[in-house]
């Protein structure tokens, strides 16, 4: 009797660790844990108790075989919920894939945005989505390399344009060099944040041309909360850096900085939030 009890449940035992090992195997090891804990001590020690009382020696001996049972079934609906998970991780994955497979062979996005309001968020988060490079201050690096000037320097004066001095000076030369490095840059994929990066690009049919804009409310927001700056500070800032942006920008281009014809999408990052205007962006690009 022992022996045919025994055999009548070997199949469920066998599956039961099999799916136990196979959980593990695929990094699943709570599960398993869970699967061996189950039959071992949550089913088969009650079993073996409470039918014991009742049936003696006979209980004892179908107590393993309930256990088997019952284990086999929650190991064959986790196994199943796995699968389901797994496929649906597929299909996401094909459907990313395939959105990537839709873009540009050679997809370049530049960002022209108003300070606060979330520009360089945007494309950090866009460029990762994509899978593609994302540049910024990497361009003062290679720019650097590029004219020999020093790196600081540039950092310092990266994107402004000093007044007092109208001719050829080292202002023009970060320009020149910042210039040549994206041109260098955009021959790959990637999304390069402001440095009038639309309009040396702007010969190109590969290159999506992006302007954000905000609210003076919502930049002060960003401010304070991000760069730790008060409201007056903020306000200060905002000004400042957008005022030299725009000389900046109309100097090396003769357009205007917010002409939106300049532009290919524009943006109120106050309307979508940050998050939003990523996906909108990546949605007009797939269109």
């Amino acid at each position: 009797m022992c022996f045919r009890i025994y055999l009548a449940g070997i199949i469920f035992t066998c599956i039961t660790k099999c799916c136990s090992i196979y959980l593990q195997s695929i990094g699943k090891p709570i599960k398993s844990m869970i699967l061996s804990l189950l039959r071992d001590i949550a089913i088969f020690i009650p079993a073996l108790v409470i039918l014991a009382s009742i049936y003696g020696v006979v209980g004892m001996l179908w107590a393993a075989l309930i256990a088997d049972i019952i284990s086999f079934v929650v190991a064959a609906i986790i196994l199943m919920n796995s699968n389901k998970k797994d496929k649906k991780i597929i299909a996401d994955e094909k459907s990313i894939s395939s959105d990537i497979n839709k873009l540009p062979k050679n997809l370049v996005i530049t960002i022209a945005r108003e300070y606060g309001s979330g520009g360089r968020y945007v494309g950090k988060l866009l460029a990762e989505k994509l899978n593609i490079k994302f540049y910024d201050k990497e361009i003062i690096r290679l720019a650097s390399k590029e004219s020999g000037l020093n790196k600081d320097y540039i950092e310092n004066n990266d994107q402004i344009k000093n007044s007092f001095n109208m001719y050829y000076n080292n202002d023009d030369e970060i320009f020149i060099a910042e210039k040549k490095v994206i041109n260098k840059i955009a021959k790959e994929p990637c999304v390069i944040i402001g440095r009038c990066a639309d309009y040396i690009l702007k010969d190109r049919n590969d290159v999506y041309k992006i302007f954000l804009y905000s609210s003076l409310d919502d930049k002060i927001k960003r401010c304070t909360k991000y760069y730790g700056l008060t409201k007056k500070e903020a306000i200060k800032t905002i000004n400042k850096v957008d005022k030299a942006r725009s000389k900046y920008y109309e100097y090396y281009t003769n357009q205007k900085w917010k002409e939106f014809s300049n532009y290919d999408l524009i943006i109120n990052t106050d309307k979508l939030g940050i998050l939003g205007t990523v996906n909108a962006i990546e949605k007009a690009i797939n269109n």
